[in-house]
This record gives C-alpha cells, sequence and structure tokens, in this order.
C-alpha cells in the first residue's frame, strides 16, 4: 500500500527515507494565495494545496482562530460565540489574551497590550492568568474536522505559533519586555511560566487527538542576531521549550520549531532539548554550514528566499535559485524545501509557480 504525504514526510522527519523531498509553500493570507491559485487556473485552493504540493495542513484551536487563523471564518466564528474572543468598538478581533488584530490586515500583526503597566501596577500581574481550559472539545473542534478531513493525505500539525517569548512581549509592547527582562526578571518568570503551562496542557490534548507532529512557534532571530543573549536564552526559554518538547516526545513523537531569523548561537541549545525540524532555515542564516554542521541532527524546513529572490527576481532566477537551495539543504536527505517564510503580497504569481515547477523538477515530476 502506497504511502500518503503524511506519512512520507515523518518517514522524512525520523530519517526512514533519505530520498524523498516533501513540499509546503504557505502564504501570509488565504487571497494572496487565491491570487496564485488564479495564475495557473485553480480556483479550489485544495486543489491548489495539491498543485503546489503540500504535504503540511496547519490547523488551529479555538482560542488561536483570531490570531493565527484569521482567514477561517468558521474557526473566527466558533470562537467569537463561544465567547473565547470578541470584536472590540473599532471592529477589531480580541482573542482570549487580550490581542488585538485587524479583520482587513493581511498578515499578523497586534494591537493590543494587556499587559504593558506589569512592571508600574502589581494589580495587573496578581489579576492575570491564562484563558481557562476547561472545554477542550471546543478548542479542538475545528483542528480534528481539519486532522479528519486532511489527514489521509497531508501532514495535519496543530499550530504553536506565537508562543512564549513572543506572546508575552505582544501582550507588554516589546520595549517594556526588554526593560522589564533587564530590571525585574522574576516578572517575566511568572509570565513565562503561565503561558507555558498553558501551551502544555494544549500539547498534551493534541497528543491525546493524535496529532503527529509538535509545532511551537516563538521567532528568536532578527535580520542580524538573535533578539538576546544566549544566556538568557538558556535561562529563560530553553527549559520551557523542553518542557512542552518533553510532551510530544514522551510520546514518541517529533517536534518542530518555528522561529525567524538568524538564530545560529541557538541552535546547538535547541538540539540539546531535542528538537528535530527547524522552520525555517532562512538565507539570513549560512545554509551551506548549518547543513554541514547540524544536518544530522535536524531535519531542515524552508530556505528559498522569500525577501529578495521570490519577491524581486525573473522567474528563471526563481527558478535557478530553488534548485540552488535544493541542492544544499536537501543534499543527503533531511529537507523540507519551500520558501524561508510565508509568501507576502509582494511576491509575483509567476515567481511562485516558477519555485513550484523547480521543486516539482527536482522531484523529476515534470
Amino acid at each position: 500500500m502506497a504511502k500518503n504525504k503524511a506519512q512520507l514526510t515523518l518517514d522524512v522527519i525520523t530519517r526512514k527515507n533519505t530520498t524523498y523531498l516533501p513540499s509546503i509553500c504557505n502564504f501570509a493570507n488565504l487571497k494572496k494565495k487565491m491570487e496564485c491559485a488564479a495564475y495557473v487556473g485553480i480556483t479550489d485552493e485544495d486543489e491548489y494545496d495539491e498543485y503546489v504540493g503540500n504535504h503540511y495542513k496547519f490547523t488551529y484551536t479555538t482560542d488561536d482562530a483570531v490570531s493565527n487563523g484569521m482567514d477561517d471564518h468558521e474557526k473566527v466564528e466558533l470562537s467569537m460565540k463561544s465567547g473565547r474572543s470578541h470584536i472590540d468598538e473599532r471592529g477589531f478581533y480580541v482573542d482570549p489574551w487580550g490581542l488585538t488584530f485587524d479583520p482587513n490586515a493581511t498578515s499578523y500583526f497586534n494591537y493590543g497590550h494587556p499587559l504593558k503597566d506589569v512592571a508600574d501596577d502589581p494589580e495587573v500581574l496578581k489579576n492575570f492568568h491564562a484563558p481557562v481550559l476547561d472545554d477542550m472539545d471546543l478548542q479542538f473542534k475545528y483542528a480534528d474536522i481539519d486532522r479528519e478531513k486532511y489527514g489521509d493525505q497531508m501532514l495535519v500539525v496543530l499550530s504553536g505559533y506565537n508562543g512564549i517569548w513572543e506572546k508575552t512581549y505582544d501582550m507588554m509592547e516589546i520595549d517594556n519586555f526588554m526593560y522589564t527582562l533587564m530590571d525585574e526578571p522574576d516578572i517575566i518568570h511568572q509570565l513565562f511560566d503561565i503561558i507555558t503551562d498553558y501551551k502544555v496542557e494544549i500539547a498534551k490534548e493534541a497528543v491525546k487527538r493524535g496529532f503527529q507532529l509538535g509545532h511551537h512557534g516563538d521567532d528568536l532571530g532578527t535580520q542580524v542576531s538573535t533578539f538576546f543573549s544566549e544566556e538568557i536564552f538558556v535561562e529563560f526559554l530553553k527549559p520551557r521549550f523542553k518542557k512542552i518538547f518533553d510532551v510530544w516526545h514522551d510520546a514518541g513523537l517529533p517536534v518542530q520549531l518555528h522561529s525567524c531569523g538568524k538564530i545560529t548561537p541557538f541552535i546547538p541549545h535547541l538540539i540539546d532539548i531535542g528538537l528535530d525540524v527547524l522552520e525555517p532555515v532562512q538565507p539570513v542564516m549560512d545554509q551551506e554550514f548549518l547543513k554541514r554542521e547540524y544536518g544530522n541532527d535536524l531535519i531542515f524546513y524552508g530556505g528559498i528566499d522569500t525577501q529578495d529572490l521570490l519577491a524581486f527576481r525573473t522567474p528563471e532566477e526563481v527558478y535557478e535559485g530553488t534548485l540552488r537551495c535544493i541542492d544544499v539543504l536537501g543534499k543527503g536527505g533531511g529537507y523540507i524545501v519551500g520558501p524561508a517564510q510565508e509568501i507576502m503580497d509582494n511576491v509575483p504569481p509567476a515567481n511562485v509557480d516558477a519555485m513550484v515547477r523547480a521543486i516539482r523538477h527536482a522531484k523529476g515530476e515534470d
């Protein structure tokens, strides 16, 4: 019996297969995705996923619907009707953490900072708690539907985006977060613990419900460096990441971490706590170095430059650049090919299709 794309992807992640090349192409918003679909004469999203060769299907809990799944109107509606989220006086969506989003935005941007005064007003911290997880069937309603609908083909992954430090600085505003980290680190430890415990409960439930890959997201890097030192990472985030990763590992499942930016100094620490898949590998890191130094420890995901190559070069350059990326990161297997970030609005559909054609060529499908 032939294996489906989910099984083939897991075989690559667990190194049972070093010749297969899974692929993924995510978009910043549904409108952009369907614009690219229309370019090749496709009007159905699922059909376009098949056309581009997507092996992953990301899904979300109800609490994350308005932050990470805003294009999925059924999930958003459930979050609103259940009282987990609400609409403010501006017509913006407010999630259970108090993060706030413009429903007309084309990508993630938070306007809500309910903990911005946490360092100055002890009552803010005293009254803060994570959203109560009293109804897991509600949390996983549409995630379970997605898993059942797409699980025979794609690897359905429960999104862990907006993780521990991202959620904290979103709630505080990033400048307040950095000041507090230096001046009153105990506050950050307390907030991180609250969010970590919430994430652990979600991970435990996802394991029970049959999800096959653990996922966590925290953007740890900028274009030129990490956001903070190794020492801070080791003290504040490494043990908390491990606590979440261990839920999946204890169930015998691999773990994937999303982090944008140049995070090379953190990679040995991530390997130490059992990271399996690094998502995405952006060109701000030396990809040849990563493959040489860590190719035996990590599966690499992404890598095709979205900031210059896909956005501003010709389709011919995109085609050749995609093949070069596959040559570097795919050597000897252990690679899930795709763009180094979501496809943003400034990427021409012709370039997206050039990337897809190059990936098909590398797979021997043309």
